[in-house]
């Protein structure tokens, strides 16, 4: 049986949330092709956490928590800002202790599969053998969509400037692992036109698991539109503020009885009183309560990668109505299985339209459950994870 060693700063037992629902259900995958182990690595990790205990149905190989962010030097500022190669990258580096455990771990295993570039440059190793490195999101293209929503001249020539040095540091990723996954098809044009190489780079798709059984709609009355995120995560705080001040007005006017359901960890926000909005925190059942929903609104304007909350709406049977960041990555179609707008006139004309028309939201709905079936359960994705992982870990035992 393989030894996979995956590393992640996503703690699989914590309440959903994108990252965390991607990490879980890759690694459950991995896991029916070997034996997974788990390293928790970040500057936020929960200290209770301890070697050999088994979490959410994995063993913890190593819990480590990074030191908090340092300023650079001066020296780091111009290795930043010229240097490719450089690994410093968010001013957060392991101990080199830890460095080394996790040196010996990996010597350990078959296969290491890394969450996120950023973690690893947080452990200052710029070659990671026998391993994946799961992209979730590809930086550069995440300033490119800051980008194209800053107006202010001085933000705009910051955020040009990241794009330059993360594009530098992209090319050179597969002279770090063996292996590199992105969430869409677009991601993967982008990966390829950096790398050059296509031989080593795949599609594994931002997903969610398929319920037991078809999900039953159940709409109230009044009519409910509804958000899930985490709220403390910029892009969804953005979205959201975006949607309470530009569109909620505009539908409520239209449809004064029409309420807000907010689901998810609360980031600090105040909601505004008095406008049918209701915020409900982390929901455990979110099957039950987005049954209730006449649509899902994913008013979402910057991220890299794609989006989960948008996939978890077509796997419940939910009507989406997002912005073209919102349903980035997905094969669909406005009108088909999904409305797409990106003004306020427009999301909120878009919102009124299935309030209007139920049964429009009902078709979108099935269009997008039955693209879901085919292509974005994780199920759906096992072959694909075991194909890249079979791969590598028999290129590196006949070397």
């Amino acid at each position: 049986m393989l030894k996979i060693l995956c590393l992640t700063s996503n703690d699989p037992g914590e309440p959903d949330c994108g990252g965390i629902v991607r990490a879980r259900n890759v690694f459950r995958l991995l896991s029916k092709i070997g034996r997974v182990r788990l390293v928790l690595a970040s500057d936020y990790q929960n200290d209770s956490l301890k070697p050999g205990s088994i979490h959410d149905g994995f063993e913890l190989a190593a819990a480590f928590r990074f030191p908090p962010a340092a300023k650079w030097t001066f020296a780091e500022q111009l290795k930043n800002e010229f240097d490719p190669r450089f690994l410093n990258t968010h001013r957060i580096q392991a101990r080199p202790a830890e460095r080394e455990q996790l040196l010996r771990l990996m010597a350990e295993h078959d296969l290491v599969w890394i969450y996120s570039v950023k973690l690893v440059n947080m452990f200052g190793l710029w070659h990671w053998p026998r391993s994946v490195l799961d992209m979730d999101d590809i930086q550069s293209n995440y300033y490119l969509t800051e980008l194209a929503n800053t107006t202010n001249l001085i933000d705009r020539l910051r955020t040009r400037r990241q794009i330059r040095l993360w594009r530098r540091r992209e090319k050179l990723l597969l002279k770090r692992v063996d292996a590199i996954s992105v969430c869409s098809e677009p991601d993967l044009k982008t990966l390829n036109h950096l790398l050059g190489d296509s031989s080593r780079t795949f599609i594994l798709p931002n997903s969610f698991t398929a319920p037991e059984h078809p999900p039953v709609r159940q709409l109230t009355s009044p009519p409910r539109i509804g958000f899930v995120g985490d709220f403390g995560f910029p892009p969804n705080a953005q979205g959201i503020e975006w949607f309470l001040e530009k569109v909620w007005p505009l539908i409520l006017k239209a449809r004064p009885d029409a309420r807000l359901r907010l689901a998810g960890r609360a980031g600090g926000q105040k909601w505004p009183a008095n406008q049918n909005i209701e915020p409900l925190g982390w929901v455990a059942d979110m099957q039950s309560e987005m049954a209730t929903w006449a649509l899902s609104a994913v008013p979402i304007f910057v991220g890299g990668g794609t989006r989960i909350k948008t996939v978890e709406s077509f796997s419940r049977k939910c009507p989406v109505v997002a912005t073209p960041v919102g349903a980035f990555g997905y094969d669909v179609t406005h009108g088909q299985e999904i409305l797409i707008a990106d003004t306020p006139e427009n999301f909120a004309a878009e919102c009124l339209r299935i309030l209007a028309d139920p049964a429009l939201g009902e078709t979108l709905a099935e269009n997008a459950w039955q693209k879901f079936l085919k292509k974005w359960t994780w199920d759906a994705q096992a072959e694909r994870i075991k194909q890249v992982v079979t791969k590598i870990a028999g290129n590196q035992s006949s070397q």
